[in-house]
């Protein structure tokens, strides 16, 4: 895994998820795989007894989803014909 991705440490039964980097503070759908698939792998160890999820920038949780990547999602919903109430 890339680490401006996402990066992982465990100690003593504590799993801490760092999401990004100071290169990278920005969400994206990689991002969200990548989190959703350690979350699943830490939920299935019994050893791990609580997670952390944190920002990889001092001061930062994470700035903002990637622009790039909300155009795409909103040209996906446009094109599929779903209605929205």
């Amino acid at each position: 895994m890339n680490a401006d991705v996402l990066s992982t440490k465990v100690t003593e039964g504590i799993a801490v998820i760092t999401l990004g980097s100071a290169k990278r503070m920005y969400f994206d759908a990689e991002m969200g795989d990548a989190l959703t698939e350690n979350l699943q792998e830490f939920a299935g160890d019994p050893n791990i007894r609580v997670v952390i999820v944190t920002g990889g920038t001092p001061g930062y949780f994470n700035r903002h989803f990637s622009i790039p990547a909300l155009i795409e999602f909103a040209e996906a919903v446009r094109t599929s014909g779903r209605q929205w109430p």
